[in-house]
């Protein structure tokens, strides 16, 4: 190949101009990437420049200027021979003599259509590479702009923690105050009885003491006029001042110090809710899976009292609900307190709260429709021939739908059909798992569940659960609406025959039993994990169960 030699500027100096500004002073930079003289002014602002920061500015007398002319080689096997052809098959610059001898039946170019060539290939190649730049110059800019946001958001949660946390003092503040106000007006009251009811004996006392003074002072030199005055008022007297009453005295105050709840308090502060995290969630951490440990934190029962077919967690305290027959869906709280209602033209089945906070559903036919955040209905695909039966949403924001046959159609967010999955049987409820795969049942109808089967990423069947449990025994098939998994992984899925959530860790392979008779869950239909791990089993009479593991 010719190498970068080039022709010497003439006797004769052309300065060079600006690029930019066009003027001829100062021009002392030269930019490889953009083939254009800078001065020292425009430099500056050609690296400050969004899209020319990273190009390779120079000195101009070390410019590397594309445009001049390229002198060619001489043949260092025949001199005085110039290299002005090019062996396309050997990649090499050659003279006439070494065509003729060793590159006659190669395919050749001449050497200036080759530099010509290469040289357009070098620009393309220049624009692909700026182009990469350009992105991975957006990308960087783009996370900077998300790592600011993302601190200025928590400068305004610390703000408001701290504003949280001065309302509550002013709180406690307020009530201690409350109890120290009405202290002081016990005091003042005791005040006031005491002067009313002291005030009585105070005159007794002085009386008594003048009336013994008069007796022990004048006894012995008074006239009998006076001896027997003194003794008549001593006998009208004393029969006024009466010991026996007693008097009622007032009972102390006494406080009971109240106790410290902790989870109360936090519940006060509020708690940090961190969306879009995937591959881990701060509210709980993994706990074993233990039924003896397993403790009930509330129960209730839907107003109608029908089965529950689907729950979904909104956040650590709400659930979306829909329940058999029914023509809406209802948020309730842990405690079973409906807090919102939406009445529908339909009756939902199957339900999935999406990252963005929409609730897909199902209904048993081919349309699958969205209620928005603010409760607007909307239609949000049809997958016509088939049925949409279970329904989930996965990390990288898929949304899987079994059909009650051996296709699951996975879509985009838009409803647009994507791919199919095939679960080889009749699939019917699905979950995601937080690391791309799917945990599906298969069975019979879209009560009765044969086995259930984990998917990866490839579309493949990794593991099967026909009913082994880790006891030894075996189940012939379960009887479940829907089933659920957590962020570590772990299947749950309820059976109405045996009254039982079983659950199925990916890691272990082992299948344990969750509840205890204790827990008296009776039909479980309907499962559901919350951001703070604790699981809500719905059963076949409208009962809700809130368990901590």
């Amino acid at each position: 190949m010719a190498s970068e030699l080039s022709i010497r500027r003439g006797q004769v100096h052309v300065p060079e101009t600006c690029a930019w500004c066009e003027s001829i002073q100062e021009v002392n930079w030269f930019c490889n990437d953009c083939q254009e003289a800078l001065c020292d002014k425009c430099k500056d602002g050609h690296q400050r420049g969004k899209k020319t920061r990273n190009d390779d500015v120079v000195p101009i007398r070390e410019a590397n200027k594309q445009d001049q002319v390229v002198l060619p080689e001489v043949c260092k096997i025949h001199r005085g021979k110039t290299c002005d052809l090019y062996c396309s098959d050997c990649d090499i610059v050659m003279c006439t003599m070494c065509f003729t001898e060793k590159h006659k039946q190669h395919t050749f170019k001449n050497i200036k259509e080759e530099i010509d060539s290469q040289k357009h290939y070098m620009q393309d190649q220049l624009k692909i590479l700026k182009s990469k730049l350009d992105h991975f110059d957006d990308n960087l800019s783009k996370r900077h702009e998300v790592s600011k946001s993302f601190i200025e958001n928590v400068a305004v949660i610390r703000h408001q923690v701290l504003t949280q946390r001065q309302k509550l003092k002013a709180q406690v503040d307020s009530i201690a105050d409350t109890f120290l106000i009405e202290l002081s007006s016990l005091v003042e009251e005791e005040e006031i009885l005491l002067k009313q009811e002291c005030q009585p004996n105070e005159n007794y006392i002085k009386e008594i003491k003048q009336l013994i003074r008069d007796v022990e002072q004048n006894t012995d030199t008074m006239s009998s006029t006076s001896l027997f005055e003194l003794t008549g008022r001593l006998r009208t007297t004393i029969p006024l001042y009466y010991v026996a009453t007693k008097s009622v005295l007032p009972y102390p105050p006494h406080f009971v110090s109240g106790t410290f709840n902790a989870d109360q308090l936090k519940s006060m502060i509020g708690y940090l809710q961190v969306d879009k995290l995937k591959t881990e969630d701060i509210r709980y951490k993994k706990k074993e899976v233990d039924r003896k440990k397993v403790s009930q934190i509330s129960t209730f029962r839907e107003r109608k009292q029908t089965q529950i077919n689907s729950i979904c967690p909104i956040d650590d305290n709400h659930a979306w609900m829909s329940v058999r027959g029914s023509t809406e869906v209802i948020k309730v709280n842990k405690n079973g307190k409906v807090t919102e209602s939406v009445s529908l033209d339909f009756s939902p089945w199957f339900l999935k709260v999406t990252d963005t906070k929409e609730l897909l559903t199902t209904c048993g036919s081919s349309v699958i429709h969205k209620i928005s955040k603010d409760i607007q209905v909307t239609r949000f695909t049809d997958i016509s021939p088939l049925k949409a039966c279970g329904i989930s949403v996965s990390d990288s924001d898929e949304v899987l739908v079994t059909t009650h046959t051996t296709t699951i159609q996975v879509l985009n967010m838009s409803g647009e059909r994507i791919r199919q999955i095939s679960c080889g049987g009749d699939g019917l409820s699905i979950v995601c798992l937080t690391t791309g795969k799917i945990a599906v049942t298969n069975g019979a109808n879209i009560y009765y569940c044969k086995e259930m089967i984990v998917i990866n990423k490839s579309d493949q069947v990794i593991h099967k659960w026909i009913g082994e449990l880790d006891n030894g025994q075996k189940l012939e098939e379960t009887v479940q609406c829907n089933i659920a998994s957590d962020r570590y992984d772990r299947v749950f899925v309820p059976d109405m025959n045996t009254g039982q959530v079983y659950v199925l860790s990916m890691n272990e392979r082992k299948v344990k039993c969750l509840l205890d008779k204790k827990h008296g869950v009776k039909l479980p239909t309907a499962v559901c994990i919350d951001r703070c791990g604790h699981v809500w089993i719905g059963c076949e009479n409208g009962t809700v169960h809130v368990m901590a593991l």
